[in-house]
């Protein structure tokens, strides 16, 4: 074989096609291939690349010597506002808003590398693991409590707004809501507070809180909330990704607030929206009958539910 391969490369450096010297000498490409690059005298293996030149042509000719790019670059890390800000992306920028010196962003990593003028890595925040709901059977009040986003349209000023409510899945109640023009993860902790505030006594029973994956579910805030419950007291779970059927009751709720409340409503403006939104809230806690409350209110059943009576009401599987 070793032969065969000399015969081979004496008639390809006498300029013979590559490809007929091996068809015609019935050898294989990648014989031929594998000890050419294990040959010493292939040149690649010696280019090391251009070498550093030490400066940078800027776009009007003019060059730049790197140590003064260097001693720009030191400049911006001494300032209070570079200190922990300003990449080295960032930096190619500013150099060239104002110094109007343009240098590839590769060149000005190199520089920051090597004279440690690069931001630490930031750490990577891992946000605590969160429950998945899982199915339930839900048998008396304040087991399970979901909540959601709804918008609103205000007509006279041509803009949204926010009703976020919170149901107790087993009495159809609305435990609490809020009406904004916004709804932050704040908003959620403190109508959420308010409602285990007001309805929940006994805390050695266990809490569910279901929603969706919104920002607002999962920002820091809210999810911290729940940290100050200790044990199994109040657990918050969250709907896997196109599952709306396992917040089935505030996706319902969300329906009649829809088609009774907004679609029949115009609204002047925020004050009104806010006002006829709360008055239509307590007419679904107090006056709208349900079939699955053996046609009572919710209003009515969580009344009977404190007196400790007989609620008659089959268990809800969620």
């Amino acid at each position: 074989m070793a032969a065969r391969l000399e015969v081979v490369g004496s008639f390809i450096k006498k300029g013979y096609p590559t490809q007929k010297v091996l068809e015609y000498t019935e050898t294989a490409n990648s014989t031929w291939y594998n000890q050419k690059d294990r040959c010493d005298d292939d040149k690649r293996k010696k280019n090391l690349g251009r070498p550093i030149p030490g400066y940078t042509i800027n776009s009007d000719g003019l060059r730049i010597e790197d140590s003064k790019i260097i001693s720009i670059l030191k400049d911006y890390r001494e300032q209070k506002e570079f200190l922990n800000a300003g990449g080295y992306q960032k930096l190619k920028h500013y150099i060239e808003r104002e110094h109007g010196y343009v240098i590839n962003q590769k060149k000005i990593y190199r520089l920051c590398k090597e004279n440690n003028l690069l931001l630490p890595k930031r750490k990577k925040i891992l946000r605590k693991r969160s429950h998945v709901a899982t199915n339930r059977i839900i048998t008396e009040p304040h087991q399970l409590w979901e909540l959601d986003l709804k918008y609103g349209y205000i007509h006279g000023e041509n803009r949204f707004f926010f009703i976020m409510a919170i149901i107790d899945v087993f009495m159809r109640l609305i435990v609490n809501y809020h009406i904004g023009l916004r709804c932050t993860g704040k908003d959620l902790v403190f109508t959420l507070k308010r409602a285990i505030d007001k309805h929940i006594v006994d805390l050695n029973k266990t809490l569910v809180i279901r929603s969706d994956n919104g920002t607002q579910m999962t920002s820091k805030i809210f999810m911290g909330h729940f940290e100050q419950y200790s044990g199994e007291q109040i657990i918050q779970e969250f709907i896997p990704p196109a599952t709306p059927n396992k917040n089935a009751h505030i996706e319902a709720f969300n329906s009649i607030i829809e088609v009774e409340f907004l679609q029949v409503r115009y609204f002047l403006n925020y004050g009104q929206a806010y006002k006829e939104t709360v008055e239509y809230m307590d007419f679904y806690n107090g006056k709208r009958i349900h079939s699955s409350l053996i046609f009572k209110t919710p209003k009515e059943i969580n009344e009977l539910y404190l007196k400790g009576g007989k609620l008659n009401i089959k268990p809800v599987k969620v």
